[in-house]
């Protein structure tokens, strides 16, 4: 019967000490969905996925390709963009990122980081960067095809030593 007490007594001690833990992972967690409310993540993925399909149109218009041959792959590049964005939906990654923030930054630096987004230089930043984006997209698009000659090579390469 002792031991009972004691180990209902253990049991309520720790139920105690965690209760406060779990108090700040939840506030941890609460901070984290206001950072990523601040920066619009949810927004900031939707224009990547929006780029990633704008380089594959791109990418395909590059191509020779017979009619019936470009309607099949527009017809696959569709459905292929259609499964990543459902599978790469924000809110499908939003538990992901909220548990790497709580393990990669301490709730001090979470604070400040919300701190720094809620200020005007913070703010500028978020505002600015689809700019950014826009002007760098062409850049890498363009550092890209330039090492699609290489890519083949390497391809070729590769396919003569194997043959």
């Amino acid at each position: 019967m002792k031991s009972l007490v004691s180990a209902f007594i253990l049991g309520i001690a720790l139920l105690c000490c965690a209760s406060p833990i779990l108090a700040d992972e939840a506030g941890k967690k609460a901070k984290i969905e206001e950072m990523l409310q601040l920066t619009h993540y949810d927004q900031m993925m939707k224009q990547i996925l929006e780029q990633m399909k704008g380089m594959q149109i791109e990418q395909m218009k590059k191509t020779d390709m017979p009619a019936e041959a470009r309607a099949q792959s527009e017809e696959i590049q569709q459905k292929t963009m259609a499964l990543v964005a459902d599978r790469m939906s924000y809110e499908k990654f939003k538990p992901i990122f909220i548990q790497i923030y709580a393990e990669v930054f301490s709730e001090e630096e979470i604070d400040g980081i919300i701190s720094f987004y809620k200020s005007p230089a913070g703010k500028a930043m978020i505002e600015k960067s689809p700019l950014l984006m826009q002007r760098v997209m062409p850049m890498m698009q363009k550092v890209t095809a330039d090492l699609q000659p290489d890519i083949q090579k390497i391809i070729e390469d590769a396919r003569q030593k194997h043959n």
